[in-house]
């Protein structure tokens, strides 16, 4: 794990914090890159888990729809890109799925889940939303302190479609 420091959950109306994350096929992606576009970062624990699973596939299929008002749904794990791409093609998903394998990303974000599963030192992303507006604020965030919770999807679609831009 690096050496990352820790930081509070960005607030609303703040600049979401940077990155830059490889994806399933070792293309590097930015936040930065998607400004003036509204971006769903949809944190999740493990690939391939039941849960995150069922997360990401709703997503799927909701892109249409998200697309429709601006939006491009971002997918984060700390999985490596092999099993990033695993996961990727398995449920078909039809967005970028990044890897955090560093723990960088989400110690910026302050959602470093410990002992996921009781597994000492094992951390992960808690299941974290946040909705990035065009200009690289936060609009919206979630997050859970129980993996097996999913997001509010409506509440998601409600945001992206009354945000201006």
């Amino acid at each position: 794990m690096s050496n990352a420091s820790v930081t509070s959950v960005p607030d609303i109306g703040s600049k979401a914090p940077d990155f830059e994350l490889p994806d399933i096929s070792m293309k590097m992606h930015k936040l930065s890159d998607y400004i003036g576009r509204k971006i769903v970062l949809a944190f999740f624990p493990a690939a391939e888990s039941p849960v995150c699973s069922t997360e990401m596939c709703t997503f799927r299929d909701s892109l249409d729809e998200l697309k429709e008002h601006g939006a491009q749904v971002i997918g984060i794990s700390i999985d490596g890109p092999f099993a990033n791409k695993i996961f990727t093609e398995n449920r078909h998903l039809n967005f970028p799925i990044l890897s955090d394998y560093k723990h960088e990303v989400i110690n910026k974000y302050g959602i470093v889940m410990k002992d996921l599963a009781s597994l000492k030192d094992y951390n992960a992303a808690k299941r974290s939303i946040f909705i990035i507006d065009g200009n690289g604020k936060v609009q919206y965030r979630w997050i859970s302190d129980n993996p097996m919770i999913e997001p509010n999807y409506q509440e998601i679609k409600h945001v992206i479609k009354n945000s201006k831009n």
